[in-house]
């Protein structure tokens, strides 16, 4: 654990030096995220799909919010896919989950999910949802290690988007239960939006985000003892971007985000019912990647769905609280396409808490592979 420690320092010193002449921010993940984009020329095709993610995350966190962990392994999802006309789509397969070091494939689910566009501009999709990174909601909401551990959301969903307005909204039903179950019936509902100012031809952009989660845990035909419980994450701000062109540095941004935590039904356990964060931020997005910084200052801030280092609470040491949270986050991605189906990125995060003065790291690879094979074109009445 020593040498461990030391490391992180070293490491310490390093990141900051490389990060002091840089920017602050979020990282994209969205293209790592393997949900397939509709295709409206596909008219009546059919296709197997397979969507293959080899990953490798390490978390080096030796702190009192979180424990340290490595995930790696592969997750593989064979399908078929057919497009009823040109607004409709069916997807149907298996998605599998196995980690590295375990026997048994750690998940095996059925996927199946409907995807329609109901206008040119408004998308519904039920049963597997576009979800995950897609989302586009900040880490101390929303952790982006969901793609590994979760990457299968199922409900319903509506997408909207035009020149102005990026909407997602979305309920992912976790649970379901029976009349007379003694567990209890689960699930989250959410709202991103993106609302742009300025013109979508200009290379300068001003926007507001909005984002909403709302965990659920309760049922009223459930027989689960404990007390129905639903807590509330908002988040709003403003994010300015610069394009530069298509040099080494191709963009840069800055973003202001205000956070709020609620406890609706004042059944979490804790004395507190309600906190608040402000979330600064500052991007720069390069030609083989993003580098960028955040600091997240925060007052009895619990978000059940977001990264647990960003919480006013421990997800391992029973009752450790710390009303007062401030928090450096700096994050560095190197991505390459190999062709248009294969992409490879590696990732460097590191968290520094202030208060505690207490460093922690995480690094990952992945290695993406999401071919669409055509097998044949049926007419569909």
């Amino acid at each position: 654990m020593g040498l461990r420690k030391e490391i992180g320092r070293a490491i310490t010193a390093l990141v900051f030096i490389l990060l002091s002449t840089s920017l602050m921010g979020q990282v994209n993940e969205v293209w790592r995220y393997y949900y397939p984009e509709f295709n409206n020329e596909a008219k009546d095709n059919l296709y197997f799909r397979l969507e293959n993610n080899n990953f490798l995350k390490n978390n080096e966190y030796f702190g009192s919010y979180t424990q340290g962990y490595t995930m790696m392994g592969y997750a593989l999802q064979p399908s078929f896919m057919y497009y009823a006309g040109s607004r409709l789509r069916l997807k149907a397969g298996v998605h599998l989950l196995q980690f590295s070091g375990v026997s048994q494939f750690t998940e095996v689910l059925p996927v199946f999910s409907v995807h329609a566009k109901l206008t040119d501009n408004l998308d519904l999709v039920m049963g597997g949802l576009q979800g995950d990174v897609h989302h586009k909601l900040i880490e101390p909401i929303f952790n982006s290690e969901h793609q590994y551990t979760r990457p299968i959301e199922n409900g319903f969903q509506f997408l909207y988007n035009n020149d102005k307005l990026w909407v997602d909204t979305w309920v992912d039903w976790e649970q379901f239960i029976f009349l007379g179950d003694d567990k209890p019936e689960i699930f989250t509902a959410g709202i991103s939006s993106e609302y742009t100012f300025t013109s979508s031809l200009s290379d300068f952009k001003v926007s507001t985000p909005f984002q909403f989660i709302g965990t659920h845990v309760g049922g009223q035909i459930s027989d689960y003892s404990e007390e129905m419980q639903s807590l509330a994450n908002i988040v709003t701000g403003v994010k300015v971007e610069q394009k530069l062109g298509n040099g080494f540095i191709q963009k840069i941004g800055a973003s202001a985000y205000l956070a709020y935590y609620k406890d609706l039904t004042q059944a979490s356990g804790w004395d507190f019912h309600s906190g608040s964060a402000i979330y600064p931020t500052v991007n720069v997005s390069y030609k083989y990647g993003e580098f960028m910084m955040g600091y997240w200052k925060a007052k009895n801030f619990i978000a059940p769905k977001g990264s647990n280092l960003f919480q006013s609470t421990s997800s391992h040491k029973e009752g450790f609280y710390q009303k007062e949270r401030q928090l450096f986050n700096t994050k560095l991605s190197f991505t390459r396409t190999f062709l248009k189906q294969v992409k490879f990125s590696t990732t460097f995060e590191s968290y520094y808490d202030v208060l505690n003065s207490q460093f922690d790291y995480s690094y990952g690879i992945s290695l993406m592979f999401t071919p669409s094979f055509f097998i044949s074109k049926i007419h569909f009445d």
